[in-house]
Formats: structure tokens, sequence, C-alpha cells
């Protein structure tokens, strides 16, 4: 992986994160783009050895790179993605993937063209817990699937005013259904291996003025009959990145909560619940291999990122690796959050498979 050339577009929060995976994955990252020259070469300086350049397009004509990292508002993901494959680079695109499915099914046309491998920033199948759940689950031991629920919630929005997620041109069709339900949706369907098949939405815009919701409550059809309801919003005052994820068996159960992502509750009825800690040394399927460290010491936010960038940057380098979070499930992620919008906006159950 060392010979891989990244390049990073954008310079936010987000392009930070990936540049410090690209880094600790011992790639090499040459050069970052942003909408202002002052905010690329400023997350020039702070990585160091990058060059800072004032569009995608000025980028790829003056360097040679292998992967593109697209960490920019949504609504310029297919754009730049399109064109770095065009390029010949390999892409690492920030969720959700689209603003529409139109556009996610361009992307992987796209990608199908190129041969590349294009990969989405799921990061929360990183997590050496979440895939205990989900080798769990593959495995029988919750018995029949019934229900599947949780939330995505915090406080971004309780306070802050503006902001490009707020703003339709830059986010796309939704706020919260889309920055925070498009992570928890892909969660279910990965933990369970099953699929969302219909969806009943009820979007809220609380603070007035507001073009796109900042709250939203779904109900949830699974094509193996399991039912489920998520809530996503960013007006829980105090609650800063809680992702909470609940599964129902006819033999047991799970709690998991990503602001406490080393811990897990296996819950049963008829004995004690287990409190089932990261442990790289008993935790199911491949989550020995998602775990930097020993039990006993945490991992968090950038283990999961780094854990999922791994296996698709050793496919970008033609090196054996396990499964990652794809353009086909980014693609899919946006069949869900368009039926979402659809439902909102009629007020009925609307099919999820596009």
């Amino acid at each position: 992986m060392t010979a891989l050339r990244t390049a990073i577009v954008g310079s936010g929060f987000v392009a930070r994160v990936h540049a410090a995976a690209v880094r600790d994955l011992g790639g090499t990252a040459v050069a970052v783009c942003s909408r202002t020259r002052a905010g690329a070469q400023q997350l020039a300086d702070e990585v160091g050895g990058m060059t800072a350049y004032e569009s995608l397009g000025d980028l790829l004509r003056s360097e040679t790179v292998d992967v593109v990292h697209v960490c920019t508002p949504n609504a310029l993901h297919t754009e730049q993605s399109v064109l770095a494959l065009e390029h010949g680079a390999h892409v690492v695109c920030e969720k959700p993937l689209a603003t529409s499915t139109e556009e996610s099914k361009r992307m992987l046309e796209a990608l199908e063209s190129s041969g590349r491998v294009g990969a989405v920033a799921y990061h929360v199948r990183g997590y050496p817990l979440v895939e205990h759940m989900r080798a769990t689950v593959e495995a029988g031991e919750l018995g029949e699937l019934r229900v599947v629920h949780g939330r995505y919630v915090c406080d971004d929005a309780l306070l802050v005013g503006d902001g490009w997620r707020l703003l339709p041109e830059s986010s796309g069709h939704t706020y919260v259904t889309a920055d925070l339900g498009a992570h928890w949706f892909d969660l279910a369907e990965h933990v369970t291996g099953t699929r969302i098949s219909e969806v009943l939405a009820d979007f809220r815009t609380f603070v007035p003025g507001r073009a796109l919701e900042d709250h939203a409550s779904v109900l949830l059809r699974f094509d193996n009959g399991a039912t489920g309801t998520a809530v996503f919003s960013a007006l829980g005052p105090g609650r800063k990145n809680q992702l909470l994820f609940e599964l129902e068996g006819s033999r047991s159960g799970f709690t998991w909560d990503q602001e406490f992502p080393n811990e897990l509750l296996h819950r049963h009825a008829e004995q004690p619940t287990q409190i089932v800690v990261k442990d790289p040394g008993a935790n199911a399927g491949r989550a020995a291999e998602f775990a930097r460290y020993p039990a006993g010491h945490a991992e968090g936010y950038g283990d999961a990122f780094r854990t999922i960038l791994r296996d698709a940057y050793l496919a970008m380098a033609g090196q054996a690796h396990g499964p990652f979070p794809t353009f086909a499930d980014g693609h899919r992620g946006m069949q869900i959050l368009e039926a979402t919008l659809r439902s909102a906006a009629d007020g009925g159950w609307v099919l999820a498979d596009g």
C-alpha cells in the first residue's frame, strides 16, 4: 500500500479523518484540493508532504494519483468521483454516495467502465463489535430476527442555524436522513443480512426557516418479515454522536451504542444479560482482524474508519482482502433514502428497492 499515491478532495473535519487513516495505513497523501486554496493549504501544512490545489481538475492534471478521497458536500460527490475515475484513479467517497439514485447509478456505471475500486465511507461497519454482531446473527444464535430498532441522534443543528448540510443545493433533498440515517440503514442491513423492503417516514423541520428536515421518524419492514423503527435527529440536547442499534430475535437480542463502541449487550430472557467487550481473542467473525489492540484497550471512530479503508486499499493494491462497503452499497443506500423521501412526501408506505 505504500506505493499508492492519494489525493484528498475537501479540507474539513472528515477530510482530516481520511488523511489520518491513509497515513496510518502506510499510504502516501500527496495532494489536496478544496473550495478555497487557503483551506487546502492548511490541510497540506498539517499533514505534510502534500501540494495544495484550487480544484480537482487542476490536481488531476498536475499529479499522478492512484486514489482520490471525495470528502466534500453531497452534491459534489458524483462529478468529482466520475472525474477521478475518468483519470484512472480509485475512489473512496463519503456517504451518502450521491443525492439521488440517478447520480449513484451514474457513479456505478463510471466505476464499472474504469475497472477501478470504488469504496464508500460507511465506517460503522469497521467496529469489532459490529462485526461480532453480524457474525453471531449469521450463525443463527439470535434465532428468528423479529425487530430492528434504534436511532442516530446528535445536537448538531440544535443551536447552529447554518452550514452546508442544511442547504438543498449542497446537501441534496434531505438533511438528517442522509447524514445520519445513511449509516443506520446500512448497519441494519449489514448486521441482519436482510434488506429493508418498505419504509413509512415522517419528516419534521422544527426550526423555522430551514429547507430540510432536522428530525425524522421511520417505520421499517424487512424482507424476512421483521419490523423496525428508527429516529434520526440533529436536535437532541447533549447527544453528540449516538448511533443506537437494537436487534430482537426469538432467542436473544443485541444493544450497541456507537458512543460506547467497545461494549455490547447480548440480552437473554432466561439467563443473565451478557456484557460482551471488544476482545480479539473471543469475538466472532473477523472481529479479531478489525481490532488493533488487545482486550481492555479501547478503540473508536478513527480505528473503525481505518478498518474499512484497509480492505479497500488492499483491493486497490491487488492484494487479498475482505469485504468492504462499495459503490454498490452506496447505491443501495440511495434507494432507501429516496424511498423515505417519497414516503415523507406522500404519507404512505413506499418500496425501498428502487
